[in-house]
């Protein structure tokens, strides 16, 4: 079995009009949603044992924290083409992925990666799936297993999706339960 996770990159700062794209950094809304992201994902039934992430600055300052989160034994892959990639050459870059990966995370953007996201899913009326359809905001995390043994075999349509969460679904229930 294969897993295969989709990580929104965090919110970013549009505050300079100035700022092209590929450079626009987080906002501090997006910073505090990266760190508790991080920690959250490392101590997952989901951690990743591989990461892929676009090298857009908001995609890599997402992925920072992942870094100290994991450890550095964990590979974090920097790859250009996922940069507003279409589902298509999303897919193509989780073919590529190493072999010996059994969980894949992929850090990427919208809208790419819900399109991505619902092509996967082969249980499109079921909760999860249907919440995955109205958005994926920034900083969501998705996990698919796929029964599978090579990234390769992962095609439309063939994976389970198994969670779904939003950055401020966990960071409210973290503050209820402090109370």
């Amino acid at each position: 079995m294969k897993r295969l996770c989709l990580l929104r990159h965090a919110k970013s700062d549009w505050s300079d009009p100035s700022s092209d794209d590929f450079n626009r950094p987080l906002n501090a809304r997006g910073t505090r949603a990266a760190n508790f992201m991080a920690q959250y994902i490392a101590k997952s039934p989901y951690r990743p044992d591989t990461v892929l992430c676009s090298t857009a600055a908001r995609a890599t300052a997402t992925c920072a924290p992942l870094r100290e989160a994991l450890g550095r034994r964990v590979p974090i892959i920097y790859r250009d083409e996922l940069y507003h990639a279409m589902p298509d050459k999303m897919l193509e870059e989780v073919h590529g992925a190493p072999p010996e990966a059994e969980t894949l995370l992929v850090v990427a953007h919208n809208p790419g990666l819900v399109l991505l996201a619902m092509a996967l899913a082969d249980d499109p009326d079921e909760e999860t799936a249907l919440r995955i359809a109205h958005g994926v905001p920034t900083g969501g995390f998705i996990v698919f297993e796929f029964d599978v043994d090579d990234w390769t075999k992962i095609k439309e349509g063939a994976g389970r999706t198994v969670f779904f969460v939003r950055p401020r679904d966990l960071m409210t229930e973290g503050a209820e339960e402090k109370n």
